[in-house]
């Protein structure tokens, strides 16, 4: 890597090659990428493909506690430790990692990428500015979803801390065309100001699964068990009597409701977060995959890795409407978008009664998933970050 033609702004710096691109990028993520998740899997392997494309990448982080991924072997990490006076949690991991995160950019000429609008929020707090804004998702919507009497003023006040963050940012990747519509019309930022960067999956993970026969009758979830999943629609779909089995892999929220449905209905087999190989072959002996979902700004403008993991298993899938990558799998034909229970339910009814529907939706699931693979995109934001430089938006 060049060590000339360095040029640094007001806000910390970065490096630049002297053809005008972008060589030191600094990443800062305030949450452990040793536990796999859709976040961390967002942020390893951004780190991880950036890195590989050429780019100097440190990334901050939290001390994981157990080994990072090997995809990681390549990237400067510099894990930190975040408790203050023996006491850790999301504040004090926010701002410690964003400190450290601006720190390690000045002293690196670097780019500053801070991951979440909450982290960043935090980070304005101490400083943090021009930096590029990775919004994983619409924070203050999580509390749409929380039943708490606190509950209102929570979202008010992460809605506040977001808009910090976005106000001083240079740069805003969305995880969803929908995302980018909201930060457009209804936050103000400039077109120019966003790129859509969707979250993506691992081919590597699914290498050898979907090989055996299917089972009559078997659904399946997968992913975490956020709020927002739709338990009552999966209670539905258990007590269908065209479904033998439904498979609910994953921990999270509701893990105790999704216990509690598989002691009440013979059919359900809940069997929390499993290894990458024995979840996906669970997945992949299934008849239709599922994602029943409730309605809100949050799953709207949510990019669900579970999807690009179930297109590229190439299976049937029943979804929710909302997000810009199921609108993208109806319109190839790829999976059955319902906006309501009874029709999610009737939905997975006809496809395990039709060998040819299922077919089709796996041919072009398949077929699409090529798209949606890690490697495009950090393609793509490779090249995101070449052109800012080349606009010289960092400049000071």
């Amino acid at each position: 890597m060049p060590s000339t033609g360095l040029v640094s702004d007001e806000h910390g710096g970065r490096t630049v090659m002297p053809g005008g691109e972008v060589s030191g990028l600094c990443l800062a993520h305030g949450g452990d990428v040793s536990q796999p998740s859709g976040g961390t899997d967002r942020v390893t392997a951004l780190a991880a493909g950036l890195q590989e494309d050429g780019f100097d990448v440190s990334l901050v982080v939290p001390e994981p506690d157990a080994a990072l991924p090997s995809r990681l072997d390549g990237v400067d990490v510099h894990p930190v430790e975040t408790s203050r006076l023996g006491v850790s949690n999301a504040l004090t991991r926010a701002e410690t990692v964003a400190s450290i995160g601006r720190r390690v950019a000045r002293e690196r000429s670097a780019i500053l990428q801070l991951e979440h609008s909450t982290l960043a929020g935090i980070g304005t707090l101490r400083g943090c500015d021009g930096y590029v804004l990775d919004m994983h998702d619409i924070g203050f919507a999580r509390f749409d979803h929380v039943d708490s009497p606190a509950a209102p003023a929570l979202k008010c006040g992460l809605a506040w801390l977001e808009r910090r963050a976005i106000d001083r940012a240079a740069h805003v990747l969305a995880v969803s065309e929908y995302m980018c519509r909201t930060l457009r019309e209804e936050w103000g930022v400039a077109d120019d100001r966003i790129t859509v960067v969707p979250n993506g999956y691992f081919p590597e993970r699914i290498e050898g699964c979907g090989d055996g026969e299917t089972i009559p009758g078997r659904v399946c979830f997968l992913g975490t068990l956020h709020p927002k999943v739709d338990i009552e629609t999966l209670e539905m779909i258990a007590r269908s009597p065209a479904v033998s089995e439904l498979v609910i892999v994953g921990d999270g929220a509701q893990r105790s409701r999704v216990d509690e449905l598989a002691t009440e209905v013979d059919s359900v087999r809940a069997t929390g977060r499993l290894p990458d190989t024995e979840a996906f072959e669970l997945m992949a002996r299934a008849r239709v995959l599922v994602n029943p979902q409730t309605d809100s700004e949050l799953q709207r403008s949510s990019s669900p890795v579970k999807l690009y993991y179930y297109a590229a298993l190439g299976k049937a899938m029943v979804v929710t409407e909302g997000p810009s990558v199921v609108d993208k799998l109806v319109s190839a034909r790829a999976a059955k978008g319902v906006s309501s229970r009874r029709s999610f339910v009737s939905a997975v009814e006809e496809l395990l009664d039709s060998p040819d529907a299922r077919r089709e939706l796996t041919r072009n699931a398949r077929r699409l998933a090529k798209e949606f693979t890690w490697e495009e995109r950090t393609r793509d934001l490779a090249a995101m970050y070449r052109e800012l430089e080349e606009d010289r938006v960092f400049e000071g």
